[in-house]
């Protein structure tokens, strides 16, 4: 049986996948005007849903820092990749947070922490994915997954961050929590049955 603290992280993942996909759809139900794909979601950061979108983003921003040093640090294996995962996935978890505190209507400083996020978030993802390559703690499932999720957020990046790339590079990124999260509970962190 995994330790405790790891399962704690890892239902921190969880949650923040959950809370985040909750909160967000909230925001965009309180919110006529928002459209799918064709607003930037930070927009909902300054609309009548705002209190839900932020909330979400500072949730799950508060939570990923749990689930990198707890629930899937274990997963990553004993090298330096593992560390600078971790670190990476800490600091992408702050700037989310800063998302909800710094909205749209901040200035340039909204720009930074969000830019902050994806960028961040991104070479964590192929930090990540090198890192479970080599544990293989998760089997094949875990770095092609995480390998899929960093090509995809490349893919997207000539887009220039307009609506709808910022949409997709967030959905995927929760789908990747949430899955991760889903392995590391079924295989525990060392690819052992938990």
């Amino acid at each position: 049986m995994r330790p405790l603290s790891q399962r704690v992280g890892i239902a921190c993942g969880l949650s923040a996948a959950v809370s985040f996909t909750v909160l967000y759809s909230i925001a965009m139900s309180l919110d006529s005007g928002y459209a799918f794909g064709k607003n930037y979601l930070s927009d909902l950061g300054v609309s009548d849903g705002a209190w839900a979108f932020n909330a979400g983003v500072i949730i799950a921003g508060a939570l990923f820092i749990p689930f990198a040093a707890f629930g899937i640090r274990p997963a990553l294996g004993k090298g330096a990749a593992g560390t600078v995962c971790v670190a990476m996935m800490g600091i992408a978890g702050l700037f989310l947070i800063g998302v909800g505190i710094f909205t749209e209507d901040s200035g340039d400083i909204h720009g930074v922490v969000s830019y902050g996020f994806f960028l961040t978030m991104l070479a964590n993802l192929g930090i990540a994915a090198f890192a479970l390559f080599r544990s293989k703690s998760l089997g094949r499932f875990g770095y092609s997954l995480t390998l899929v999720v960093f090509l995809f957020g490349l893919a997207l990046l000539p887009m220039g961050g307009n609506p709808l790339s910022e949409t997709l590079a967030v959905l995927s990124i929760i789908l990747w929590g949430l899955l991760i999260g889903v392995a590391l509970w079924i295989m525990g962190g060392d690819g052992s049955a938990a």
